[in-house]
């Protein structure tokens, strides 16, 4: 083929891309966050309004929410009220709608020391009886402003459904953090499932993380397949768990505003995914609907990718009901492609999971992973 006729047709593929990430942005823009960090109000550093500047100013985010732990630092063993109330406020000034989204956030911290029957050579704080529990930890956020903390510290709100139920009464969302294969994590998804639409997203892990030189075996991605598989509903989200009031890109919504409601109205309907490292703009959908929602159709599920990178392309994979079905091997930086799935039968989800060439401080792939999209036939 001639190199003319090569450059021709580079040209009209990036230009086919760009097209069909721009009707995506005529419904729907694409807004930057961070749905998870710490200040010296637990156990990071700096105060809610430093970690705001860094997210508005510094990290350039159009959005973040923070989220210290909710046992805090100091007496009483909840976080003080005068704690939630500086942060719910510090994220009121932050916030300029249209320009910068600053939410106010806690993570429920769950530990098994909570409970009486808890032995592994720590003392339990016998806060409740029984046997210990492995809940792991939930971020909790709202909208409005909400004076009490539900606490994983308080008997009212000591499980996963509990929490939920509070929740969803003050009209916040919850999302499930951290998944790992870890002993403290095995009871994470232990909830009702009728509160998916309460506890909407989960954080997105790779299997294996590069830190420091070390590799580290979580199989974060495993467990939250295991949980679909299950019949669970969850849409993916992506968080730094910054310690040092750094947050930075790990979780694109496509909002129709960048205000507070509009990014809960993205994050309470899972349309929203995860990154790693990279702002890798991700568009999926199924017959013309968008990642994090469930319907119905008539024939084979028609998928429709399209993703806007910012190094090569190495591969974009398909997930069907928890096993690779459709793999591509892009190597440009901006690629679509559409896929009949002609083995479909009568009910699966199907999420993507995209991996560029390039690689972080420690030398990870950066990556994205789109929120399931879940199919019934009609």
């Amino acid at each position: 083929m001639a190199s003319g006729t090569r450059l021709g047709l580079r040209l009209a593929l990036a230009c086919a891309v760009i097209a069909a990430v721009a009707t995506a942005r005529a419904q729907y823009q694409v807004y930057w966050g961070d749905t998870h960090g710490h200040t010296g109000l637990s156990d990071g550093k700096g105060t809610p309004a430093d970690y705001f500047a860094h997210a508005r100013d510094v990290a350039k985010l159009d959005f973040v929410i923070l989220t210290d732990h909710d046992f805090g630092n100091a007496s009483p063993w909840r976080m003080p009220k005068e704690n939630w109330q500086a942060t719910q406020a510090a994220a009121e000034a932050a916030t300029t709608e249209g320009r910068f989204v600053a939410i106010a956030g806690y993570e429920w911290t769950s530990q098994p020391k909570y409970w009486s029957g808890f032995s592994n050579g720590v003392g339990s704080e016998h806060l409740f009886p029984g046997p210990p529990r492995f809940y792991n930890h939930k971020n909790v956020y709202f909208t409005n402003e909400v004076d009490y903390l539900f606490s994983a510290k308080d008997a009212a709100f000591q499980t996963p459904d509990m929490l939920a139920a509070a929740v969803r009464h003050a009209g916040g969302l919850i999302q499930n953090n951290h998944p790992s294969t870890d002993a403290e994590c095995r009871e994470q998804f232990k909830y009702d499932p009728d509160w998916s639409s309460v506890i909407a997203n989960t954080e997105m892990l790779a299997d294996a993380i590069r830190y420091k030189g070390k590799t580290y075996r979580v199989n974060g991605e495993r467990v939250v397949r295991e949980f679909l598989a299950r019949g669970g509903k969850t849409g993916f989200v992506g968080g730094t768990d910054s310690h040092e009031g750094k947050p930075a890109s790990r979780t694109a919504v496509l909002a129709s505003s960048l205000t507070r409601d509009g990014i809960f109205d993205a994050l309470g309907h899972r349309r929203n995914y995860a990154v790693s490292n990279a702002r890798i703009v991700l568009d999926f959908r199924i017959s013309g609907h968008f990642m994090g929602e469930e319907i119905r159709i008539a024939g084979k599920p028609r998928l429709a990718v399209t993703v806007q990178g910012t190094a090569r392309i190495k591969e974009i994979v398909v997930v069907r009901d928890g096993v690779v079905c459709h793999r591509t091997t892009p190597r440009r930086e901006r690629t679509r492609f559409d896929w009949v799935d002609k083995a479909f039968r009568v009910s699966s989800y199907y999420y993507v999971r995209v991996t560029q060439a390039d690689r972080d401080e420690n030398g990870n792939p950066s990556r994205a992973w789109s929120s399931p999209i879940w199919v019934s036939k009609r």
